[in-house]
C-alpha cells in the first residue's frame, strides 16, 4: 500500500481559443475535454487523440496540471490562442 500525497490543488488559468469569430473561454480540464470532443470530426481533433487521454486521465494535481501545461501548447501550436496576454499582441 502507498501513501500518495497530493500537492496543492489544481487551478489553471483560464485561456481563450479562437474558432472562426467565436472567442471560447476554457477554464478547467472539463473543459478542455469538451472542447477537443467537439472537434473530433474535424482535422485539429484528430490529432488531439492522445491530448485527450492525457486530459481525461489526470487525477493527481500534478498530472492535471502537466495535462492543462499541455493543452496550452497544443492550443499554440494550432494558432487558437486568443488571449488578451498572448505573446503575438504584444508590441
Amino acid at each position: 500500500m502507498t501513501n500518495i500525497v497530493e500537492g496543492p490543488a489544481f487551478r489553471p488559468e483560464p485561456l481563450h481559443v479562437l474558432i472562426g469569430k467565436e472567442d471560447i473561454a476554457i477554464d478547467s480540464l472539463d473543459g478542455a475535454i469538451g472542447f477537443i470532443r467537439s472537434l473530433r470530426n474535424d482535422r485539429l481533433g484528430r490529432f488531439a487523440e492522445m491530448l485527450l487521454t492525457q486530459l481525461e486521465s489526470a487525477r493527481l494535481p500534478q498530472q492535471k496540471s502537466d495535462a492543462w501545461v499541455a493543452f496550452a501548447t497544443w492550443t499554440e501550436a494550432c494558432h487558437l490562442r486568443n488571449d488578451a496576454h498572448h505573446w503575438s499582441r504584444a508590441a
